[in-house]
């Protein structure tokens, strides 16, 4: 399984040379991890204040021990987690459905098979970003968990490693705290079925590990239920963000932190199809699992119910009443996803009479072959893009001088990793800080998306700043490559 992650994005990876860099987080994520974290470990101290949780950035260091300090040190910890994902997906099926003889039926093996050919899978698992790694985490949690509950001696072992395994999981992203619901849930209801002496033991220990892993981030996370902005809450910064309503899952519009949002679908319906994609499990595999979900809610005891269908359904509620659509955010719940399209297939196998089973395997290879076109199709696509970002960048720096500074938005981390040209972000600037930076007549510049400024970011920084600029100072085009229009800014102020 895991040679159907990691033996496409080899072939990718190899022929493009892509670094894992693309977007605002991954460069957010290296920096952090070989800057400011590493120094501080140097000198014995606990991680400085980052705006997301530092479970990611620890991995990127200690990978860095075998790549050296290079974007493939994150790379190496993103693909590492694909390739474990499939694995665990594929354990947690057995847990949850194992056969009268002991051994794995069909359903471990198709669900880790359709999760080693999810299109975002592969996408994150070969870029710098903490969804494959958090994934990974919470899954191998949930398998250790569903162990623990199947084991007749209720060892606590198994409940430890489920409790490493899921609070590491939330300390490299927050998501895997809702996670975190059903399976407290779950070790609770096979906690409370202990003998009495036994209880409180297991109760403490787990609670005390979870505590000694997830130390970090505490702090932060009671100054963002607080109250307090994502400025001051370190490593809470999404909790600060995030404002859920239900009535969101109605919606198509927001106005955000990034701007004004507009979508084609109401937030609930894009998430209740967005399994369907072919990037994700396709039509073919997603009308399979309505079938699973009624398969497992008939056979699978209650509890284990907590695990296959609350971790999926705990994470579509929130992302239904947030504020954004995300494409990525469903890999999140992933996992139990898979399980169901594979029980959804053994429950149509044993249903359906001799003459059609052949036909119900040729479905099952159909769907698969269309995943596993999504993933190589969305993995090109997503170096293309990155590969068209630099050669706007390589564009814009033909028309520079090397003293020349450039102002952006959304390409200002591929200017300062890429190119020696000065680079200031229009969403954290003010009008005072540009007439301050163009006070020193040095040339100057401006990339940016006008049609993006003048739809989503109106009333907001990086619209503003558009807005001053065009007021104040001469905005002269020089042209156009991709979405970008280049202008050159003259303040007439000799």
């Amino acid at each position: 399984m895991p040679a159907l992650v990691l033996g496409p994005l080899a072939i990718v990876l190899g022929t493009t040379g892509f670094d894992g860099l693309y977007g605002q987080d991954p460069y957010s994520y290296y920096r952090y991890a070989l800057g400011p974290l590493r120094q501080s470990l140097i000198n014995l101290q606990g991680p400085p204040a980052y705006f997301w949780p530092p479970g990611y950035p620890l991995l990127i260091l200690m990978a860095s021990v075998l790549s050296g300090p290079s974007p493939l040190a994150g790379q190496l910890v993103s693909l590492v987690s694909g390739a474990i994902v499939p694995i665990a997906t594929g354990l947690l099926a057995a847990q949850l459905w194992p056969s009268s003889e002991g051994r794995l039926t069909s359903i471990p093996l198709l669900a880790a098979g359709s999760m080693a050919l999810v299109g975002q899978l592969w996408q994150s698992s070969m870029v710098v970003m903490s969804d494959s790694a958090g994934l990974a985490a919470a899954t191998i949690g949930m398998g250790f968990l569903a162990r623990y509950g199947n084991d007749e001696n209720h060892r606590l072992l198994w409940l430890l490693l489920a409790a490493a395994a899921m609070a590491f999981g939330l300390l490299i992203r927050w998501a895997f705290a809702l996670v975190a619901i059903p399976a407290l849930g779950y070790a609770l209801w096979v906690i409370l079925r202990l003998e009495p002496r036994r209880r409180l033991p297991h109760v403490m220990a787990a609670s005390l590990l979870s505590v000694a892993i997830l130390w970090p981030v505490l702090p932060g996370a009671l100054q963002a239920v607080m109250g307090m902005t994502h400025s001051e809450a370190a490593f809470a910064g999404d909790l600060a963000v995030y404002r859920w309503d239900p009535l969101n899952a109605l919606r198509r519009q927001f106005f955000t932190s990034d701007g004004l949002l507009s979508y084609r679908y109401p937030n609930g319906l894009y998430y209740l199809l967005l399994p369907a994609h072919p990037y994700y499990f396709t039509p073919l595999l997603a009308l399979l699992m309505p079938l699973g979900l009624w398969r497992a809610v008939r056979s699978l005891g209650r509890p284990s119910l907590l695990l296959l269908v609350g971790w999926p359904s705990v994470l579509f509620f929130f992302h239904a009443g947030a504020q954004w659509q995300n494409f990525r955010f469903v890999l999140a719940y992933a996992p139990p996803l898979a399980i169901l399209a594979a029980f959804g297939f053994e429950t149509a196998r044993q249903r359906i009479g001799a003459r059609w089973r052949r036909p119900l395997q040729l479905y099952l290879v159909a769907g698969l072959a269309l995943m596993a076109v999504g993933g190589w199709t969305l993995t090109n696509r997503f170096i293309e893009r990155k590969a068209a970002d630099l050669a706007t960048v390589r564009w814009a720096e033909q028309q520079m001088t090397s003293d020349s500074r450039v102002l952006t938005l959304g390409l200002t981390l591929t200017f300062e990793h890429y190119s020696h040209i000065e680079a200031h972000d229009l969403y954290v600037l003010t009008p005072a800080n540009l007439e301050a930076l163009l006070a020193d007549h040095r040339p100057a510049f401006l990339l940016v998306e006008v049609v993006n400024l003048e739809r989503q970011w109106q009333n907001m920084e990086p619209g503003n700043n558009y807005g001053w600029l065009r007021e104040n100072t001469k905005l002269i085009p020089l042209g156009e490559d991709q979405s970008y229009t280049l202008f050159r800014i003259e303040t007439g102020i000799d």
